[in-house]
């Protein structure tokens, strides 16, 4: 995997595949010695139980949101003021919320799924109609690594 040091994933939690690919991708990231940031933005009025006090995540929901649906919560400013070395967006489909947070990051470099007309991303990757996120990530890992001697603040 790439050697950044410091990585932020940002992500629409929809369901519990989801979860367990995010889950297993920062396992395999912070057994590689990097230090992960996970924020997750859940499309309904309050977070459920199920993801309440999740070791090393982050999670908001619709009433955490402005009028604008920004998120305003003191752990997405922090967020957002860290320059990561790399930043990931694991949503398979487009959410304004996280989208906000991925645009507006200062990270060095930023990867997510292909969207037509969305030019947020260094690297975006084409999974077609696939909404595996645990294929996503393998895809990222992969082209990560073959563009590496092109990315200069990123080392294998």
């Amino acid at each position: 995997m790439v050697d950044a040091q410091t990585v932020g994933i940002v992500f629409k939690l929809s369901d519990d595949a989801v979860f367990r690919a995010v889950n297993d991708y920062l396992k395999e990231l912070t057994a590689e010695g990097k230090q992960v940031f996970v924020i997750g933005y859940i499309d309904a009025w309050e977070i459920p139980d199920t993801w309440l006090l999740r070791k090393g995540y982050n999670f908001f929901c619709m009433k955490d949101l402005n009028l604008y649906f920004i998120p305003e919560l003191p752990f997405v400013k922090d967020f957002l003021k860290r320059e990561f070395d790399l930043l990931i967006n694991l949503s398979i489909d487009r959410t304004f919320p996280v989208d906000y947070i991925f645009a507006v990051s200062k990270a060095k470099f930023k990867t997510g799924k292909f969207f037509e007309g969305y030019d947020y991303s260094d690297l975006a990757i084409d999974i077609k109609e696939s909404r595996d996120v645990g294929y996503l990530t393998e895809q990222m890992t992969h082209y990560l690594r073959i563009i590496h001697p092109k990315v200069q603040t990123l080392e294998i």
